[in-house]
């Protein structure tokens, strides 16, 4: 059973479309991990600098030392809650990874079942074209 150009070439172009999406997809990941981790630096940054800060105003009153000590373990739940999203959006984008390595392998199988068949295909219309040639030949001595 011969398969039609159009028909693996619509295969070819639905794979093209479907790794250009995941690729896309990807993309948009990455710039939600960016964002996320670029929120936890910030979030880190913070805490540093308010630690720094309540080392130097340990000599202030008890009141604003537990408002401080409240503020920092806020400030080390907000990067915890921070961490666990990025480790989520990593995750999600090594899965979409390795999804678009999968769609572009399937693309490139396609690609190459493809151009076998095309060389196939034309390896057979020489040999046709070497038959009738044969043929003419044989004809043309027999003549003779």
């Amino acid at each position: 059973m011969r398969v039609s150009d159009s028909h693996l070439s619509t295969v070819i172009r639905v794979k093209d479309h479907l790794v250009k999406k995941a690729q896309r997809e990807l993309a948009v990941i990455r710039v939600n991990r960016e964002k996320e981790e670029g929120t936890l630096s910030t979030l880190e940054n913070r805490q540093s600098s308010a630690m720094t800060e309540a080392v130097r105003k340990m000599k202030t009153k008890a009141l604003d030392l537990q408002t401080s000590q409240a503020f920092l373990q806020s400030l080390s739940r907000q990067i915890e809650r921070q961490e666990d999203k990025v480790k989520q959006v990593t995750t999600q984008e090594e899965g979409k990874r390795g999804e678009l390595v999968e769609k572009s392998q399937s693309k490139e199988m396609i690609v190459k079942i493809d151009q076998r068949r095309k060389e196939e295909e034309a390896k057979e219309q020489e040999r046709k074209a070497q038959r009738v040639i044969d043929v003419l030949a044989q004809r043309m001595r027999s003549e003779l």
